[in-house]
């Protein structure tokens, strides 16, 4: 708009000048040399007033207009009304305008961290064996003790087969040294035997328990190693690494895969000594990211570190998530906001209402079609709102949309 104003005076001054030299083209000039036109660079003569009076160089006018003024292409009887015109405003400018409220704004520690899952599991391998077939891939979800692939069980099973024979033997055999031992004992009451004949009966029994106990041992393992061939999830959560091919030899205690919860989601952020003190457990929190625009998750604070970073002077405090629509992942860099305090019944405007001008903050205010440029004291800001301490007073009306057009003094048209 102001370059708009600006274009329709340089308008009236080309207007003015042409029409002025016109004129002195058609007129003859007198012998006493009046009627020439000023030299550009001689102050026109005049009464107090006029523009010889006018100190141009400290009006806040276009420098095309002063110009035009110092050579004398604007006549002196229409200095004073051009400075009037653009000085006065122009045409009003459309603007949108709001009274001042109260509301209650809330005081944010602003941090940065990166989603982790809060349980990450690494499977490995019970056995050296070579993999058999590949059951679960890696993006699937997983509940406990499924199986995720299969190891080759062929000689494992020979043994389990032959340990099993073993023990069905030693069970047969524990059960008839049992009833010869029963016997024995009958017979040693009759006094059918010797002290030394019971004693190696007995003895005998005790060592078929024995071999029973061993057998079962082996058959125990045996049956493990043929389960540990089914590598299995050992949490709930989704498989985000998948270390082994099929076909693959795999040696005991080799990583296999990982699976991660995602339910909930943690950040640990790092807050400055100073903010970490006004800060509890179970305090709100609001995380965001750029990659997923206009999505804002709830959080809370579950856990702060009661030790301080020395180095950095700084605090871990983690942020618990529960999103169940599942768009943050683990890795995604966010941005947390957990919530101090709250100031209530404060004066609030919009934060596109403010004008930045040499370090100092403005607000238009309007009344009976002008406005007028107010200096003011910012406090909180949450959002796009921020708090007013000094300047204006509720219910006074401001120019929330066009201030980047308007001037003191304007005048304003307003619109919705």
């Amino acid at each position: 708009m102001r370059k708009l104003m600006i274009l329709m005076l340089a308008a009236a001054l080309t207007l003015t000048f042409g029409c002025g030299n016109s004129g002195q083209g058609e007129q003859p000039q007198s012998k006493s040399g009046q009627g020439q036109g000023n030299n550009p660079g001689q102050k026109p003569s005049g009464k107090p007033g006029e523009p010889s009076e006018i100190d141009v160089d400290k009006l806040d006018i276009p420098d095309q207009m002063k110009e035009a003024i110092k050579s004398g292409r604007i006549p002196p009887d229409q200095v004073q009304q051009m400075l009037a015109r653009y000085q006065g405003g122009g045409d009003a400018v459309p603007v949108s305008v709001e009274p001042v409220p109260r509301a209650n704004l809330n005081s944010y520690l602003v941090l940065n961290g990166i989603v982790e899952p809060e349980r990450k599991v690494e499977i490995f391998s019970r056995l050296s064996a070579y993999v058999k077939s590949i059951v679960k891939e890696e993006g699937d979800y997983v509940k406990e003790n499924e199986v995720l692939a299969t190891l080759d069980d062929s000689e494992i099973k020979i043994s389990f087969q032959q340990a099993q024979i073993q023990l069905n033997q030693a069970t047969l055999n524990l059960e008839e040294e049992a009833k010869n031992y029963e016997r024995s004992k009958e017979l040693k009451t009759r006094e059918l035997i010797s002290e030394q004949e019971f004693q190696t009966s007995e003895a005998l029994y005790k060592q078929r328990q024995l071999e029973l106990e061993d057998r079962e041992e082996s058959f125990k393992n045996l049956q493990l190693q043929l389960n540990w061939t089914r590598i299995r999830s050992l949490s709930e959560g989704y498989i985000t690494e998948r270390l082994i091919e099929m076909g693959d030899k795999v040696n005991a205690n080799q990583q296999v895969y990982t699976i991660e919860d995602f339910n909930p989601l943690l950040i640990r952020v790092f807050v400055p000594t100073s903010d970490a003190i006004k800060l509890t457990p179970g305090l709100t929190a609001d995380v965001s990211t750029e990659v997923i625009q206009g999505a804002l998750f709830p959080g809370k604070v579950k856990l702060i570190n009661p030790r301080i970073d020395v180095q950095t002077g700084t605090v871990k405090v983690t942020v618990e998530i529960v999103d169940e629509t599942q768009r943050l992942k683990p890795g995604m860099f966010v941005e947390v906001r957990i919530v101090i305090g709250m100031k209530e019944d404060v004066l609030v405007i919009p934060r596109r209402a403010i004008l930045y001008k040499q370090n100092k903050t403005y607000v238009f205010v309007a009344e009976r079609g002008q406005v007028s440029q107010r200096e003011v004291s910012l406090g909180l800001t949450e959002e796009d709102h921020v708090e007013v301490t000094e300047g204006i007073t509720e219910g006074e009306v401001i120019v929330t949309v066009g201030v980047e057009s308007l001037k003191d003094g304007q005048r304003i048209e307003v619109v919705q």
